[in-house]
């Protein structure tokens, strides 16, 4: 198993609306406050895909923007098609979600997001193996497609979390 620091310097950052997919040497890392990553991992290809997204749908459907969470699953599913890699065959995570403004449950976009993503996958007929949402605060995560471990850090509000490999 690798350390935190090896994990973070092969890091290729994603920003927000961002999807990152590619085989067993990259590591696709990502600060996530109330967006939320669904990573996919293929165990035999060792193949993964990562999104990023800030909101959970458009409205009707009308911007094609991997910003949306049903357009950053498609995208995924795309670039799965694309490489040869078998949806159904892959492991599913969700990472993030957090509530940003602490005194305020008005609009919570984090738990909206959070719901998105299980809609999306509950759809595929998918099961998520493993998840780290909601909460306060944001987290930074580290996503090695090799191991398919997504390495979870946790800064501000809840700090006093321990960070995780999932």
């Amino acid at each position: 198993m690798s350390s935190f620091n090896e994990i973070a310097a092969r890091e290729i950052f994603l920003n927000p609306g961002d999807i990152g997919c590619g085989f067993r040497d990259e590591v696709f890392g990502t600060l996530l406050g109330s967006c939320v990553s669904i990573v996919l991992w293929h165990p035999k290809r060792q193949f993964g895909s990562i999104s990023h997204f800030i909101f959970p749908s458009t409205v009707s459907g009308y911007e094609a923007n991997t910003k949306y969470g049903n357009w950053a699953f498609a995208q995924q599913k795309n670039d799965l098609i694309r490489h040869g890699v078998n949806l159904r065959e892959c492991v599913v995570k969700i990472f993030g979600g957090g509530r940003m403004f602490v005194d305020s449950n008005i609009n919570d976009v984090g738990a909206r997001n959070i719901a998105a993503a299980r809609q999306l996958i509950a759809q595929e007929g998918l099961v998520i193996t493993s998840e780290n949402v909601g909460g306060d605060g944001y987290r930074r995560l580290y996503f090695d497609v090799e191991s398919g471990e997504v390495w979870v850090k946790f800064d501000w509000i809840d700090s006093d979390q321990e960070d995780k490999v999932l």
